[in-house]
């Protein structure tokens, strides 16, 4: 009788789920601690409602202006505020010829209501009357960037919310006419100085006019290995996340596997434009290969609502109707059913 359920019980071993015999590995998250502390703070942590699934994660675009800035302060919808950082002159002020300064705004423009120090200000007071808002700073110029961190560094103590510090620094598909911000500068920068941030870190991108639909072409595995040497070359150790556009995602999904496995404590952003090719079945094969706690989505709304409902549909027929594939037991189903057997079979083996 012994043998017999030794025999069970290392059949039930290897059928088992890699997670549960692990003990249930932890998921994927930055690392914890309040932003003023040791390590980036934990963007699940300080959303809750996430619970590890990154799709939830709502953003505001464009938040340049003191109006836009207010509009999305109060909206209890946005998590994430995305905003531009060019240099150039508070409005009403260029008549005087005051040196360049980082301002809120998006090329080609270089005045703004806002500079990025009232940005920051305003920012940092809303999160301590109550409001909950991360940040995504994207830079446009190395001239901006030094001068932003030495106000964030100074600022520390009340940055008590998530921050994303953005650039493309590499050329990507498909020549794109854009510089990329020099990508050596950009990261040893944001290391020294700022090393709570998340680093947020792309390609720069290009969809010729009139390519209609899907792109022939996508992130290539040398895009992949020229990110992963630069990464390397400067010992980055805090959290990264790479911008991936959506349009290219159909031939890219090998390579970005083999990314999110060569860089530790990294996870995708898939975004899009408007009018960009999309393809929502290729982001559900993503979130299927990396996992839901890997892939933060950054979409227009009526992308967002064609991935939903793709989504919602893979465990479906073509008339709603529930398929026996979604029927099958989950890994955490199977887990728990293996653990509950070698327990019972442990006891009668200690019984025996």
């Amino acid at each position: 009788m012994k043998e017999t359920a030794e025999l069970i019980l290392v059949c039930i071993f290897f059928a088992m789920p890699d997670t549960a015999k692990e003990g249930s590995a932890a998921p994927h998250t930055e690392e914890g601690g309040a932003q003023g502390g040791t390590g980036p703070l934990d963007l699940a942590e300080f959303f809750p409602d996430v619970n590890d699934d990154l799709a939830k994660v709502t953003w505001g675009h464009g938040v340049n202006s003191v109006a836009r800035l207010e509009e999305v302060l109060q909206d209890p919808q946005v998590m994430m505020m995305e905003a531009d950082i060019v240099q150039g002159h508070l409005e009403g002020t260029e008549e005087d010829d005051p040196p360049l300064t980082p301002i809120m705004a998006h090329p080609p423009h270089t005045t703004s209501d806002l500079t990025f120090k009232m940005w920051l200000d305003k920012v940092i007071a809303a999160n301590q009357a109550g409001e909950k808002k991360g940040i995504k700073l994207d830079f446009k110029q190395l001239d901006s960037v030094r001068e932003c961190l030495d106000y964030l560094k100074a600022q520390n103590d009340k940055i008590t919310f998530p921050v994303w510090l953005n650039a493309d620094i590499l050329p990507g598909p498909v020549d794109s006419p854009a510089s990329p911000v020099p990508a050596d500068h950009f990261v040893s920068t944001c290391v020294e100085m700022f090393p709570q941030a998340t680093l947020s870190l792309g390609w720069t991108t290009h969809i010729p006019p009139g390519s209609g639909g899907a792109m022939t072409s996508g992130y290539s595995r040398a895009d992949v290995d020229r990110m992963c040497e630069i990464l390397d070359t400067h010992s980055v150790t805090q959290p990264v996340t790479f911008p991936i556009r959506a349009a290219f995602l159909p031939l890219s999904l090998e390579v970005l596997e083999a990314l999110l496995d060569q860089i530790p404590d990294s996870t995708i952003t898939i975004w899009s434009l408007e009018s960009d090719p999309f393809d929502p079945l290729a982001i559900v094969t993503l979130r299927d290969l990396l996992g839901a706690d890997a892939v933060f989505l950054d979409l227009p709304e009526t992308q967002m609502t064609q991935y939903l409902e793709v989504s919602s549909s893979e465990g479906k027929g073509a008339t709603g109707e529930v398929t026996s594939a979604s029927l099958l037991p989950t890994s955490s189903i199977l887990a728990t059913v293996g653990m509950v057997l070698c327990s019972a079979l442990a006891a009668l083996y200690l019984y025996e």
